[in-house]
């Protein structure tokens, strides 16, 4: 049986972030990436897939900046993951 999971990553002014919680259902997990990118000092939530115990799994779904859901090549804030190296120097610059 596959069993997809749903982890939800913040980012924070220059600090690595964590995985806060994870999902069984990729609605709820969207639902607390957003809210949770609105709170105070978090640049940005995002949704990671993966199949339990399954290696290479890993897929991004869905990223938040203040509530909103951006488009998956844009440049994300802060210097750490989830970046992509064309990351913006702090959230003014958006």
């Amino acid at each position: 049986m596959r069993e997809e999971i749903y982890s939800v990553h913040t980012t924070r002014p220059d600090d690595l972030g964590a995985v806060e919680i994870v999902f069984t259902n990729e609605r709820e997990a969207r639902a607390y990436a957003k809210d949770r990118s609105t709170d105070l000092r978090i640049l940005a939530a995002s949704v990671t897939r993966f199949v339990v115990g399954q290696l290479g799994t890993r897929h991004p779904v869905a990223w938040f900046v203040d509530g909103n859901e951006q488009p998956h090549r844009a440049a994300r804030p802060g210097k750490l993951y989830p970046t992509d190296g064309q990351a913006c120097a702090s959230r003014e610059e958006h």
